[in-house]
């Protein structure tokens, strides 16, 4: 709790700061969480555990128009990449202090008498503009936003990052029923460039993006989607990428980029079918290169007052074994004192390989969220927690 307590005094010298600077109102957003497991460890001993974290930003409103704001983060970070609190609950406060991480102020307003409205940032700001070529993540930018081009919407922005500075031009339109965005980047002399477009032709749903990275080598991809007949939904697409395509600032998994394939960096091409029969959701799909058949089927049963959901999914990947998972989930008011308890269980089949897990849920009215899994890979596990986000 004292890690706590020191943010929350942070948040307290802003709001005592504020009737200096014309009586300023004082936003803090963050989220403080711990929780708690008590399950065997390695040795086959129960022990309880504890992981917490803290995050804090408070922001400054300095009269009509312009807003001060920081970020405080714990050093190291508290929460891992899923969001889950990851600090040492009984570690030393010190190894867990927290520290200004981001500054910025926004102003909203004209930069001439009577002329149009836009939001200027100036200081540590967060520019994911687009995934293809304007992933730069969070960094010390100066950015203007709603630009009114007229025709077009327009945002521009400077930013800091290394001996090379980038900066950027995102615009979005629509014309005769397409939507159309763009988004051009330039730094140290390269230009990345990313296209955009979307319409509906004849009850075919069709959208597609080109991408070009500074040695002019491309990707591109197009997906359209239709419906035949009722409750039926069929989707394809296809994609392709010159060797070597390489943007400065493209969202990545590995060596992967994203919006292309997550798994991928091969031409090819994806087909599927969804449909509902007779209150089951069908689908099945099937991508090329990477050879990945799904099959899925989903229904929401009711019995005994309970709606029950199920889903069924195969996977089957070339040179692979079958994966089957078969989920089911509910709530139930049967414990008068308990209400809204949560079950859930699931079962996944790999070849010879059997997994299962099954769990409950609840959540107190105080705010505490208590549980109980077994897993036939983790074991027991009983945990509990409690988080707030403001």
């Amino acid at each position: 709790m004292r890690k706590t307590a020191v943010l929350l005094t942070a948040a307290l010298v802003l709001a005592l700061a504020a009737p200096m600077v014309s009586a300023a109102p004082v936003d803090v957003t963050g989220t403080v969480e711990s929780r708690f497991e008590y399950k065997q460890n390695d040795a086959d001993e129960w022990v309880l555990s504890g992981k917490t974290g803290i995050e804090l930003s408070p922001s400054l409103q300095v009269g009509d128009r312009v807003k001060l704001g920081i970020e405080l983060e714990t050093e190291p970070s508290s929460f891992d990449a899923d969001g889950s609190p990851a600090g040492d609950f009984t570690g030393a406060h010190g190894a867990m202090s927290p520290v200004l991480s981001k500054v910025w102020l926004q102003t909203t307003g004209a930069f001439w008498q009577d002329g149009p409205e836009v939001t200027t940032t100036i200081g540590d700001y967060t520019i994911n503009w687009n995934d293809w070529v304007g992933r730069l993540g969070s960094k010390r930018t100066v950015a203007v936003e709603g630009i009114d081009l007229m025709v077009a919407d327009a945002d521009v922005f400077y930013a800091w990052d290394g001996d090379h500075n980038p900066m950027g031009l995102r615009v979005a339109s629509e014309f005769q029923g397409i939507d159309l965005d763009a988004m051009v980047l330039y730094r140290g002399g390269a230009l990345n460039a990313a296209l955009g477009a979307g319409t509906s032709l004849n009850g075919i749903d069709v959208d597609g993006v080109v991408a070009m990275d500074e040695d002019y080598r491309y990707a591109f991809k197009v997906n359209a989607a239709m419906s035949p007949m009722e409750d039926v939904t069929l989707k394809a697409g296809y994609r392709q990428m010159q060797d070597g395509f390489n943007p400065m600032y493209a969202r990545r998994s590995g060596d992967n980029i994203v919006p292309f394939h997550k798994d991928s960096r091969e031409s090819g091409f994806n087909i599927g079918v969804e449909t509902v029969h007779q209150g089951f959701v069908l689908g099945a799909a099937y991508d090329q290169p990477t050879e990945t058949a799904t099959l899925s089927a989903a229904r929401t049963f009711e019995f005994e007052g309970h709606a029950i959901d199920t889903k069924y999914e195969a996977t089957l990947v070339r040179g692979q074994q079958l994966r089957h998972e078969l989920s089911a989930s509910t709530t139930t008011d049967m414990i008068p004192y308990m209400p809204g308890v949560g079950l859930r269980a699931k079962l996944m089949a790999e070849g010879t390989d059997i997994d299962y897990e099954v769990g409950t849920s609840y959540t107190a009215p105080n705010g505490i969220s208590l549980g109980a899994d077994y897993s036939s890979v983790e074991g027991a596990r009983i945990h509990g927690g409690l988080k707030v986000s403001f």
